[in-house]
């Protein structure tokens, strides 16, 4: 299970904001129901990204296209529940596209098309992350897998000792 995020906090508990000359605290209480909020969307995202990947594993692409399906919707509400933070927009946005992918890929019944996007959710997953640990400052954009070539990949073989 994943710890809960919460927008700009860190270490040190949440960020502070400069206003008027004095720093600007948020409330536990809000930062506690923040992170509970962040929590329950990601309890759900996750559980809807491990079906999609139990489908895959399986080849079950009714089950893949209904899961991408509910992470599109989910997608969808958080994006206008936290639409006030600018870089998360990117990672909506990009989660969205790709989230559609799959379920068109599944709808045809292309193994290798939904398995690809599957791996550009898991990305886009990891870049919002770190971009939310980052304080929304950094991975604000998912690359196109087409862009990545051998030599940003290594020697391109998963199996070799390192």
């Amino acid at each position: 299970m994943l710890p809960p995020l919460s927008w700009g906090a860190g270490p040190q508990g949440p960020a502070k904001a400069q206003g008027a000359g004095a720093a600007v605290e948020q409330s536990d209480a809000e930062a506690e129901t923040e992170s509970t909020t962040m929590s329950v969307w990601m309890e759900k995202k996750l559980k809807h990204s491990q079906a999609i990947l139990r489908g895959l594993a399986m080849g079950d692409f009714e089950d893949v296209k209904y899961n991408a399906g509910r992470l599109k919707l989910l997608n969808r509400v958080e994006g206008f529940v936290r639409r006030r933070h600018p870089s998360y927009r990117v990672h909506v946005n990009t989660f969205s596209r790709v989230s559609a992918e799959i379920e068109r890929q599944a709808e045809r019944k292309n193994i290798e098309g939904a398995t690809l996007a599957f791996n550009q959710l898991t990305v886009s997953c990891v870049e919002c992350h770190q971009s939310l640990r980052n304080g929304g400052s950094e991975g604000t954009a998912t690359p196109n897998i087409g862009d990545l070539d051998k030599k940003n990949l290594g020697n391109g073989d998963l199996d070799a000792d390192r």
